[in-house]
């Protein structure tokens, strides 16, 4: 099978509750390494998302080290790739200082994706403007293939101290009228829909829209998905039982295992439980330096 990611490139600063600090590539890295470590032999990966140009020359070289990706959608914009402060207060949340955000990812960038056929687009927002809502639904419009979106930064605004904190995402029915699976933590859930409403209320109201998945991630306590099956339902899936060294990314992981599970499945339980499996295995992983070792843990 043919793979897209969408979704905005970053270079992470992890401020560790312990006081540590990690450097790595991030947002959408972790969901291409990832995926490009769980896929099938024979399927192949095509990113579409731009690197600063100081950054771009290693963060290809950094990619010769996975076969089934193709690089050619990845473009190079002038100036700095964005740059993310993490400061964890524990292992749920953190305070996000971003810098240097790109500008949305174009539909004449994305269109390449519809020129190689690929089976399947996976949407991270990884600032929260990685794509624009008319692109969606022009991409949407002019190709059919399954779309899982994350919608990750987008209940989050950016303050003049370039600090992220919690906006509620008003024209979520639109969105995701236009994706087949959709995935959000449990305080992005609480931005999207009327204020009060629970996950089931939520979730009636997304699958309304044509949605056949919608995820709930729920760092160590798991995830619950909800599907139609004769009616709502909802399953709660508990987390793997592993030590945590990082959790960051482990959204980002959860969703390209989740991708590539429904993609070949279309079984939402057991894609929401491959997906906790692998982004436990992250988290036992210092941001994304050690994430090729996703390659053998996940075949254990």
């Amino acid at each position: 099978m043919k793979y897209g990611i969408i979704g905005h490139l970053c270079l992470d600063v992890i401020h560790l509750p312990d006081g540590s600090e990690v450097q790595s590539y991030g947002g959408i890295f972790f969901s291409l390494a990832s995926l490009a470590n769980i896929v099938d032999r024979g399927d192949l990966i095509y990113p579409v998302f731009g690197v600063g140009e100081v950054d771009y020359d290693k963060f290809i070289e950094r990619l010769k080290a996975y076969r089934n990706v193709v690089v050619d959608g990845i473009f190079k914009f002038p100036g700095l790739t964005n740059r993310v402060h993490l400061f964890y207060q524990d292992r749920k949340e953190r305070t996000e200082c971003s810098v240097h955000i790109a500008k949305p990812i174009g539909f004449d960038k994305i269109r390449y994706l519809m020129d190689v056929g690929v089976d399947g687009i996976f949407i991270n927002m990884i600032s929260g403007f990685d794509v624009e809502l008319g692109t969606l639904k022009k991409l949407r419009g002019n190709y059919s293939c399954y779309i899982h979106f994350d919608v990750h930064s987008m209940t989050l605004g950016v303050d003049e101290k370039n600090i992220r904190y919690r906006v509620r995402l008003r024209d979520w029915r639109e969105w995701f009228e236009n994706v087949d699976t959709v995935q959000m933590n449990e305080f992005e859930s609480k931005s999207i829909g009327e204020p009060g409403w629970s996950d089931d209320e939520l979730a009636e109201e997304v699958l309304k829209l044509g949605v056949k998945a919608m995820v709930i991630t729920r760092a160590n306590l798991g995830a619950t998905v909800y599907y139609f099956d004769n009616g709502l339902k909802r399953a709660d899936l508990k987390a793997y039982d592993v030590e945590v060294v990082d959790p960051t990314g482990c959204g980002d992981v959860f969703g390209s295992a989740f991708f590539y599970k429904f993609s070949k499945t279309k079984n939402p339980i057991a894609s929401t439980d491959f997906a906790n499996f692998v982004a436990g295995l992250n988290a036992t992983i210092p941001g994304s330096t050690q994430i090729d070792k996703l390659k053998e843990l996940v075949k254990r």
